[in-house]
């Protein structure tokens, strides 16, 4: 009998103590959302974030944007677009930010994290353009894809002559942390 009232006194205990824990828990996650809310303040326009980013890498930013697309597979990316929808910032889940849930799409958000650079050299858009002639010719029909490419590749060699580099940049965040926006 004793040991069965020690046992029930054993078992109480702990599940309070679990109760108690499970209450602080969802506390701090609430102070945790209200502390990541209150770092994002004046968040910057994407065409804002370009036009800084090449003096900038590696420096934090804070910044607005509607999501246009979070990948289906891992959702540890987003890309976000401006107001005007032509410009847009690809964003990677780092840190504490796990990822973006795919029914963020259409919604507007305040990201921090920092701004990063990924160059691409003559080399490797020699060979790209190479190999996105070969896929056209190896296809019957041709290749809207592929023309789409070649644009892009030819904007990119117009942009390296215009600023007299030998690559071309990409930016984009690690993002660190993010609010919905009203």
């Amino acid at each position: 009998m004793k040991r069965l009232l020690l046992l029930s006194a054993v078992a109480v205990l702990f599940f309070g103590a679990c109760n108690n824990q499970s209450k602080n828990t969802v506390q701090a996650k609430e102070v945790k959302k209200e502390e990541v809310a209150a770092k994002i303040e004046n968040p910057v326009s994407i065409a804002k974030v370009m036009e800084m980013a090449e003096s900038n890498i590696g420096k934090e930013v804070c910044f607005k944007g509607t999501v246009s697309h979070v990948c289906a597979h891992s959702g540890r990316r987003a890309i976000l677009i401006d107001e005007t929808g032509k410009m847009s910032l690809r964003v990677e889940a780092t840190g504490k930010l796990k990822g973006f849930n795919r029914e963020l799409a259409g919604v507007n958000l305040a990201i921090r994290g920092t701004i990063q650079e990924k160059r691409l050299s003559e080399e490797f858009i020699n060979q790209w353009e190479e190999k996105t002639k070969a896929k056209d010719k190896d296809r019957e029909e041709g290749g809207k894809h592929c023309s789409a490419e070649l644009a892009n590749i030819t904007k990119m060699r117009d942009w390296m002559t215009a600023n007299n580099k030998n690559y071309y940049s990409i930016y984009f965040i690690n993002g660190t942390d993010y609010e919905v926006l009203d």
